[in-house]
């Protein structure tokens, strides 16, 4: 049985990770569009919820995980700024600020970056075929 108002509401969990429109978006429109049609069964719908609810774990836990290196740099930013450079703390906080400034640089965060936008254009996409479906 249909429901009229899904619980996808999570689907809008935000970042900083994705920027508005990008050459690439409607490529992955394209790709989405052919990938997961629009609906036509509650069978079909029940395995594209599966499957959401299935990236939107691994979504929130990519997110989570990218947050968690930016709010520490920034954390440790605002300890260089309240430190005197000639103290020996501060060599220790710049070391690991500059760890992490190459951490964001490396190719395995980019890959983890490209799969957040990656995921969240599929999350926003099977979200918009489900509440299609529930209106009809």
């Amino acid at each position: 049985r249909r429901r009229r108002n899904p619980e996808l509401d999570e689907s809008q969990y935000e970042t900083d990770y994705t920027t508005a429109v990008e050459s690439g978006d409607e490529r992955d429109q394209d790709q989405w569009a052919s990938l997961y049609p629009p609906i036509t069964s509650d069978g079909a719908r029940q395995k594209y919820k599966q499957e959401f609810d299935t990236d939107l774990k691994r979504y929130k836990q990519l997110c989570a995980e990218m947050d968690g290196v930016n709010d520490r740099l920034n954390q440790l930013s605002k300890q260089l700024d309240s430190i005197s450079e000639d103290s020996p703390q501060y060599q220790d906080v710049a070391e690991e600020y500059n760890r992490l400034k190459d951490l964001k640089r490396s190719p395995d965060y980019q890959t983890k970056k490209l799969e957040t936008k990656t995921l969240r254009n599929k999350l926003f996409h099977i979200k918009r075929m489900v509440s299609d479906y529930d209106k009809v």
